[in-house]
């Protein structure tokens, strides 16, 4: 009876990994978000860099490598117009409590999941790390706005201010690196 207790205990905790590796849209770091809005406009170096600091262990817990991220009928994904970047941003960021959250003059940064391919790399990014041809293709062949069913993993990248993410403080970009493992289009 002992004996079967205890591997029923070490599945539920193994289960309980396992789900803890999967996020929905809507799970962001509102706290880390928020700090990265406040450095963007305050005129004190080390406070910056206290809030930076701040902000990233926070999002070194949340954005880790091999998270995969789903949309769902919430929050879809988006593709961003900023040209051929492979870029996805979410329909549900941010959310009205997070813009009530503001400051006079403080602006949330613009939150984007990248993705890579053999065409598009970047040095850091391991080649089992991009995106397949198929996803890639219908990503380029659509319109920029079009939202996306879909499911991404984020993926290392070594230069990053954070496991898996830059943060680009001159123009409050927040870029976190992925693959994209699912994306299909909706239709209205």
């Amino acid at each position: 009876m002992r004996w079967m207790m205890k591997r029923i205990s070490m599945f539920l905790v193994l289960m309980l990994a396992l789900l803890a590796r999967y996020s929905y849209a809507l799970d962001l770091p509102d706290d880390a978000l928020r700090l990265l809005a406040e450095a963007s406009v305050d005129p004190c170096v080390i406070c910056v860099k206290q809030k930076l600091e701040k902000a990233f262990t926070t999002m070194n817990v949340r954005f880790s490598p091999g998270l995969v991220i789903n949309s769902d009928d919430k929050c879809r994904l988006v593709k961003l117009d900023t040209g051929d970047d492979n870029e996805l941003s979410m329909s549900c960021y941010p959310t009205d409590t997070l813009k009530k959250s503001l400051k006079e003059g403080e602006e949330l940064p613009q939150f984007i999941f990248r993705f890579y391919t053999p065409e598009k790399r970047l040095v850091g990014i391991c080649e089992n790390d991009y995106t397949n041809k198929t996803i890639a293709d219908l990503y380029h062949a659509s319109k920029p706005g079009t939202v996306f069913e879909g499911r991404i993993k984020l993926i290392p990248y070594k230069y990053g201010d954070g496991p898996t993410y830059n943060y680009l403080l001159q123009t409050n970009r927040l870029l976190v690196h992925c693959v994209v493992l699912q994306l299909n289009p909706m239709i209205h």
